[in-house]
């Protein structure tokens, strides 16, 4: 069959969800105020939650689990990159993001804020008196949290590859080191697990929401997403085996 055809086959009740209003994401309740719907579509649950789950999947890779622990941290992530990060993106200057036109500038900044600083106090006790490890995690995620989504340094760092970092491995490392954990090596693999997982959800996400705009999508490009995804599943499998294998053998 040809892929072409596939593609400008696409049903149009359901490219014209919109084109521009992001209201009808499948994630946004199709009742209630607006303004409601909007809050709610702004903090992109469902992606949310994936990325605050890893916390508990670093977790388990420590020889020692604290769930609590585990608890504080996935909050804190649900908040500053549920909330925070889509805030501050939703205001910048360069590239306002999808929800800009339901919210003000001063709105988002203000949440923005008030969120990240809500969302660190439920970590900053432990990274503060039990573990310093903490601290450097939570700068760097928080640098990224500013300059991916505020587009700061020109764009620099608003790409895949800083957003796959920021919010695949930040995540699951953190998870690892709230425990306590200290293995370089079993790090540096979760660093590539979580970025690895990330990337299916970037390259599945880019020609969906092309599809939804009622956009052509060519299908050399196409055949590439979907070569990058299952390059990705097939590392995060790999990756997700070693570092059981280590955990287990407790290399």
């Amino acid at each position: 069959m040809d892929l072409q055809k596939i593609i400008v086959q696409v049903p149009i009740n359901y490219v014209i969800i919109s084109m521009s209003d992001r209201l009808g994401e499948w994630y946004v309740p199709k009742f209630g105020p607006i303004r409601i719907r909007a809050l709610i579509g702004l903090t992109f649950y469902p992606y949310t939650l994936m990325v605050g789950s890893l916390v508990f999947l670093g977790s388990l890779f420590s020889k020692n689990i604290h769930i609590m622990r585990s608890f504080y941290l996935f909050i804190t992530f649900l908040i500053c990159l549920g909330v925070s990060a889509h805030c501050f993106d939703s205001s910048a200057k360069h590239s306002p993001g999808p929800w800009s036109d339901y919210f003000s500038r001063k709105f988002m900044i203000i949440i923005g804020f008030t969120s990240l600083f809500a969302g660190l106090s439920f970590s900053f006790y432990f990274a503060l008196f039990i573990v310093h490890s903490l601290i450097v995690a939570g700068a760097i995620e928080i640098f990224f949290l500013f300059s991916y989504n505020l587009e700061l340094f020109n764009g620099f760092f608003h790409n895949n590859i800083f957003l796959a970092f920021s919010t695949g491995s930040m995540p699951i490392v953190s998870g690892y080191l709230i425990q306590g954990g200290t293995n370089i090596i079993m790090i540096i693999l979760m660093l590539a697990l979580g970025y690895s997982l990330l990337q299916v959800q970037i390259q599945a996400s880019r020609p969906y929401r092309s599809l939804i705009r009622g956009e052509f999508i060519d299908p050399v490009m196409l055949a590439k997403y979907y070569e990058n995804i299952l390059k990705s599943v097939v590392i995060f499998s790999l990756l997700f085996g070693l570092l059981i294998a280590i955990s287990v053998t407790g290399f």
